[in-house]
């Protein structure tokens, strides 16, 4: 929930912001569960399938052993054993609710029959890329505190040198907001990620625009040699996967180039974007 308080919008402000105040976090933040889910769903409808087909057959011994295996096969593993010590329950349920869980689960169990239907190995990426969400709504919930007269901005009880900022972006999403930072070198670490509620994007950017102008000219530079290296390996990147798709036979052999330039490619627009803007 979005708790807010300000004094004068020339003076104080603070904010915390969670997943729950935005459909589209929340909607993100369901992603990672719902797969997961789905594999649940699914692997209790394939444990399902093989005790009823024992049991229709007569096969009494089997349906009890596929049974037994399934138990010993999750105890067998160290962490469901330590899972269920925890109180993990709790924050899970505070953030997704049993009707949204089993929706998303089922949803995702769907997604995962479709996507074998394409390719055996889809599956596995739709399970790779169900990461990605839960990468993007892991910093929630955050909070921040803003002290105009102060020229103080404090993010997660860690504050950001406004003096040290040499560029910042800023991209606003419905109910929220998302400030990128970006600092010169030497700088200890600090949040580069802010998220706030929309409303109060301007006097956040205001505020860093007090001393971005100051500090501009202070700004740290790459030098050529470290600027090309960084464009070399960032273009080898992007390449792997046009050269193997040249080289590769079709079939399987294009399927690895697929995946192959998708993931260092990844990583090769990166190290194109460092060496443009750094």
């Amino acid at each position: 929930m979005v708790q807010a308080t300000s004094d004068t919008e020339d003076a104080t402000v603070s904010w915390e912001l969670d997943v729950m105040d935005s459909p589209l976090l929340q909607t993100l933040a369901y992603v990672g569960p719902s797969i997961f889910g789905g594999i649940a769903i699914l692997a209790g409808g394939l444990l399902l399938y093989l005790v009823g087909s024992a049991l229709l057959d007569g096969n009494f011994a089997r349906a009890i052993g596929v049974v037994v295996f399934a138990i010993l096969a999750l105890l067998a593993r160290r962490y469901f054993p330590a899972l269920l010590a925890t109180n993990l329950i709790d924050p899970l349920w505070s953030r997704f609710s049993l009707r949204g869980f089993i929706i998303g689960s089922v949803v995702g169990a769907l997604v995962l029959l479709g996507s074998a239907q394409l390719h055996p190995v889809a599956p596995f990426a739709v399970f790779i890329a169900s990461w990605v969400p839960v990468i993007l709504t892991a910093g929630f919930p955050t909070s921040g505190y803003v002290d105009r007269p102060g020229k103080t901005l404090v993010v997660d009880d860690t504050e950001v040198p406004l003096d040290a900022v040499n560029a910042f972006r800023t991209v606003s999403v419905g109910t929220f907001a998302v400030c990128w930072l970006s600092y010169t070198r030497g700088v200890p670490t600090a949040p580069r990620i802010i998220c706030l509620p929309s409303r109060y994007l301007n006097i956040v950017s205001n505020l860093i625009e007090e001393d971005f102008g100051t500090s501009s000219g202070e700004r740290s530079t790459t030098d050529r040699t470290e600027r090309l290296i960084t464009v070399l390996f960032g273009l080898g990147m992007v390449a792997i996967g046009p050269v193997l798709w040249l080289l590769l036979p079709p079939g399987d052999g294009q399927v690895v180039a697929l995946y192959a330039g998708a993931m260092f490619g990844l990583f090769g627009m990166v190290l194109l974007w460092y060496a443009y803007s750094a």
